[in-house]
């Protein structure tokens, strides 16, 4: 019986010992470009051995002339399917986000927007270190406010609280620690 639970101890330990190195890395740095994120930069950090935590900040690069548009971004994807040869994490996962926008048109207007980003995408490990993930799917944007400043003071009101439902493409690539 001794015999029995020290081989039982033993598979429990070693079990927990493999789970524990399935994770190769936890924290990655994002570079990458989407539609209602622009150009973005971020962090990523892995907290079980399925699901990542992002935090992005992105902008348009003033590419519009008097118009400057701002993002930050918070997500979390839920990895499944087969796991990859170089980082051990599944390769497909599931996003869900939120994205606030900034746009300031000149110094008079301001507009901002609110978002919740759903998609699906796929992660293509590189290396051990290095990958590109492509996911696609939708933008559901549930507030739109406007900022007027009049000679006499700022002014908001809101333009819209519909929803309306965007397409979302996004491509990243992440470098992990």
């Amino acid at each position: 019986m001794k015999i029995l639970n020290l081989t039982a101890l033993i598979l429990i330990l070693s079990s927990a010992a493999i789970k524990a190195q399935i994770i190769k890395s936890k924290l990655d740095i994002v570079g990458g470009l989407s539609a209602r994120e622009y150009l973005h930069l971020g962090l990523r950090y892995q907290y079980t051995d399925i699901t990542q935590l992002g935090v992005y900040v992105g902008s348009d690069l003033e590419l519009r002339g008097d118009e400057k548009i701002n993002t930050y971004c918070v997500d979390n994807q839920v990895h499944f399917g087969k796991l990859s040869f170089h980082n051990n994490r599944p390769v497909w996962y599931a996003r869900q986000g939120f994205t606030y926008s900034i746009n300031n048109l000149g110094d008079q207007e301001t507009r901002k927007y609110s978002y919740i980003d759903l998609s699906l995408g796929r992660e293509f490990a590189l290396s051990n270190r290095l990958g590109v993930n492509i996911d696609l799917g939708m933008v559901i944007q549930f507030r739109e406010y406007r900022d007027v400043k009049p000679p006499k003071g700022p002014l908001e009101t809101p333009l819209r609280t519909d929803k309306f439902i965007y397409p979302l493409a996004r491509i990243q690539l992440y470098y992990s620690f």
